[in-house]
């Protein structure tokens, strides 16, 4: 069932066989349609870099990433590096609908992970000669599209601790639960209670690049006259959520960065003050990301570092770091990719 008829052009897929999508069942359906030397299953970090070297190496037209939106970080910036180690041009990227959040899958429009959309996706990959620009963000060294601290990341250290928990008491009937179950077990029994009985962190967002431009919040409007200088504060504040992203979606269909794409070379910024009744009484016009409040604090960015009074969990891609951090440095990346139009 190998697709080689029309090939245009060579594809490697990669997937991270500890994502919980990456099944038996996808990595079969996979080899059907995948020769096995453009197949690669990854377990760790240090996988993700020997494979990297590999699909470089072999100069692949495009690499497909599988198993959500933390393995297109680590894969995305793994294989980035190595291509400017070797000075070659990064290849064009995809996404196999195969995470949790699944962000990335959303923005790019990967298909439903069944064996007919597998097989869309690598059609579509294989066939490719055009391509768009993706503008990403660095974070610690890595290549992401979103990265923050807060409730977000407060939600992941949560959903992976009910995860464990849900595994643990549901025995054989866990792979069952899915995501947005689990999602909201956690943010429902774990992550709301600890918003309503914690104080906020403090929060200081210092402008370390190009003039910031706040955004009015009743209708998006960029305020480009009350532009905020390079090392000016942006914000200051109790808040529970100082996130930022180059793409709308966050994850399970969640637009929390609707002004995302308003300005080429800037990502959006966004704070938040609004505390968990409200958060939760208006949580689908959030998920739509058509609220609209004074509480919702948003601003168009080259370059920020948040300081936070205390060390909080951060997220980067989705994935939740080692360690809490008391500091964030963001800034855009000074190179967008190509991705799959």
């Amino acid at each position: 069932m190998l697709l080689q008829a029309g090939v245009r052009q060579r594809v490697a897929v990669i997937l991270n066989e500890n994502a919980r999508g990456v099944r038996q069942s996808i990595i079969d359906d996979l080899t059907e349609l995948v020769p096995p030397h453009d197949l690669y299953l990854s377990r760790s970090v240090h996988q993700s870099r020997q494979i990297a070297a590999k699909v470089v190496e072999r100069a692949y037209d495009t690499i497909l990433f599988g198993g959500g939106d933390g393995t297109f970080v680590q894969c995305l910036s793994d294989v980035a590096a190595e291509s400017q180690a070797r000075d070659m041009a990064l290849p064009s990227i995809g996404v196999l609908r195969l995470g949790t959040g699944n962000a990335l899958a959303d923005c790019l429009g990967a298909s439903r992970p069944t064996l007919d959309g597998l097989a869309h996706d690598l059609g579509r990959a294989r066939r490719a000669n055009r391509a768009r620009s993706l503008q990403l963000l660095e974070v610690e060294g890595k290549l992401t599209p979103f990265a923050g601290c807060g409730l977000d990341a407060q939600i992941l250290d949560d959903f992976q601790a009910m995860g464990k928990l849900i595994d643990r008491f549901a025995g054989p009937l866990a792979p069952a639960i899915g995501a947005a179950p689990r999602y909201a077990l956690t943010v429902g029994l774990r992550s709301t209670p600890r918003f309503l009985t914690k104080t906020l962190p403090e929060i200081e967002v210092i402008n370390t690049g190009a003039p910031v431009y706040p955004i009015y919040w009743r209708n998006g409007r960029v305020l480009e006259d009350e532009a905020i200088a390079t090392g000016d504060v942006v914000w200051r504040g109790r808040a529970s959520l100082a996130s930022c992203s180059t793409i709308p979606n966050f994850g399970l269909g969640m637009r929390m960065f609707p002004w995302s794409d308003a300005r080429e070379g800037r990502f959006q910024l966004r704070c938040s003050t609004a505390s968990a009744y409200e958060t939760i009484r208006n949580l689908p016009a959030v998920f739509r990301g058509e609220y609209r409040t004074p509480t919702l604090i948003d601003f168009l960015c080259t370059s920020v570092e948040i300081r936070m009074e205390r060390p909080v969990p951060v997220q980067v891609g989705g994935d939740l770091q080692d360690g809490a951090r008391d500091r964030l440095r963001v800034e855009m990346s000074d190179k967008p990719i190509r991705v799959l139009a």
